[in-house]
């Protein structure tokens, strides 16, 4: 039984990681990394009791007031089955009552999972905490999430006691109905001394089993229905972006990008942030993206890696349709370099080779040197094997950034899609970056969202975007001889960076 069991937990585990990781990043970006961890493991957990309850209070207290109910049947078949059915009372009165149980239960287990939640975020942020002294300010916070679960807990505890009290009357009602029940048998209808101890005795062995399935047994299903309910929820929703029942086999082999009258809005917003947008981006062209803050440019990035769907038009990668390829097809085929780099938990090895996990150790120590990180990898106490910490922090934030390029360098996808990837960089390091992403860009189609316009001057098209349409177009000299939009915006930069 027990391998059974195990095998169930582990059934649960890959099912919740699969619908997850199937789900859009929308639904990460708006969930508390540590609330879905805890409601994962209380759904785990909470399945373990069931079992455990089952099997080992349930099963024998039904098995028990079954041979009860039989045993006196020979002896009392009248009382027997008015005992019978009082224990199907009970037991019917029993399920009601924990009705207002289990949603004082889901409250209280919708608040632990927010307090999870906000003890995750403010570890992962520990050091901006210190940084800006805000500790005193945190613990606060924090003790507002804990108050809150402490006054649902409470509610919780108040309801459970008036069942128990409810319970334990009916309970002992049926006890005094078994102590006249044995002297009216023997009073009255001349039962034997054997007779009405036996009627006392089982009656008394199926009111504590009731009592305890009542207050205990129910308890335990409550509560673990209860911690279960909320990732049950998740996995009942369907996931936001999903494949084709047979989807199209990806041929992109040059990374020819088209965007036919594309229209989209976010869910529930009025106003499309792209309206009938048409761009192409033609096999190895370098273009710059550049634009206000809230001009289209993530917007963009996101809609190619298909993080969100159109509601109108096409994206077209080689000619085909993204929509009718599997994600995972398409995210093979581009390489992206985020402008705050992610990093797992793990060696600096596995990061890098997470581009190609077939790649060679000497794979990866080119991918470094190529991204200027191998002089600092280095120096680290462990060298390649050196684990990074928890989202990298232990490297700074430009030798963080030289893994995710090095990273990219190694998936070696025919489109590359760089969101500022050198903006963490110092000026030294970001010059040996710039002729490493050069090198990499040679013969791919590369996207580059450009904060700082001075990393996009060599490209072969510079697009501005504002309000999710394109107003200019071309090279940085012919736009900055145009003297629009983007002559305004190099000539207002400041340090380097637009305006925003």
């Amino acid at each position: 039984m027990w391998r059974v069991e195990q095998r169930v937990q582990q059934d649960i585990a890959e099912e919740v990681f699969a619908h997850l990781m199937g789900r859009s990043a929308d639904f990460h970006a708006n969930h508390f990394g540590g609330s879905l961890v805890s409601q994962t493991s209380k759904l785990m957990g909470g399945y373990v009791r069931v079992q455990d309850t089952t099997l080992y209070q349930v099963y024998p207290m039904l098995a028990g007031i079954g041979f009860a109910v039989i045993i006196l049947s020979t002896r009392a078949p009248l009382y027997a089955f008015g005992l019978a059915i009082l224990a199907a009372i009970l037991l019917v009165v029993s399920l009601l009552l924990s009705k207002p149980i289990n949603r004082h239960l889901t409250a209280f287990a919708r608040a632990e999972s927010k307090q999870s939640g906000a003890l995750a975020d403010m570890i992962t942020n520990a050091m901006v905490v210190k940084s800006f002294a805000r500790g005193a300010y945190e613990k606060r916070r924090f003790h507002r999430a804990t108050e809150n679960t402490r006054k649902y807990l409470q509610r919780f505890a108040h309801i459970q006691q008036m069942q128990i009290n409810a319970l334990g009357g009916m309970t002992r009602l049926l006890s005094i109905f078994a102590l006249v029940a044995a002297i009216t048998a023997v009073a009255f209808y001349g039962a034997d001394i054997a007779t009405a101890f036996l009627i006392f005795a089982y009656t008394a062995n199926i009111v504590d089993r009731l009592f305890e399935f009542g207050n205990q047994s129910m308890r335990t299903y409550s509560r673990a229905l209860s911690d279960g309910k909320e990732m049950v929820h998740i996995l009942e929703q369907p996931a936001e972006i999903t494949d084709q029942p047979q989807p199209e086999k990806l041929t992109a082999q040059n990374g020819t990008i088209t965007f036919e009258n594309v229209t989209f809005r976010h869910d529930g917003a009025d106003d499309s942030i792209f309206s009938d947008f048409n761009i192409t981006i033609r096999h190895g062209e370098k273009i710059g993206l550049v634009g206000h803050s809230g001009s289209g440019k993530t917007t963009f990035t996101r809609l190619l890696l298909r993080y969100s769907d159109i509601q109108r038009g096409a994206i077209l990668l080689d000619g085909q349709n993204i929509a009718h390829v599997t994600q995972d097809d398409l995210h093979s085929a581009i390489a992206y370099v985020p402008q705050e780099p992610l990093l797992f938990h793990r060696s600096v090895r596995e990061n890098i080779g997470y581009g190609n996990l077939e790649a060679s150790d000497a794979a990866i120590e080119r991918a470094a040197r190529l991204a200027h990180a191998h002089e600092f990898i280095e120096h680290l106490p462990k060298g390649y094997d050196t684990l990074v910490g928890e989202r990298g922090v232990k490297l700074s934030g430009g030798q963080r950034q030289r893994i995710a390029i090095a990273r990219a360098m190694l998936k070696d996808a025919p489109v590359l899609v760089l969101d500022e990837a050198t903006s963490a960089l110092d000026s030294e390091s970001e010059v040996f970056i710039q002729d490493a992403l050069w090198k990499l860009m040679e013969g791919r189609t590369a996207i580059v969202i450009a904060h700082r316009l001075s990393t996009i001057q060599k490209m072969d098209r510079i697009v501005v975007l504002d309000n999710g349409r394109i107003v200019e177009d071309g090279t940085h000299a012919s736009l900055l001889k145009r003297g629009g939009t983007y002559a305004k915006l190099w000539s207002h930069q400041s340090g380097g960076f637009i305006d925003e």
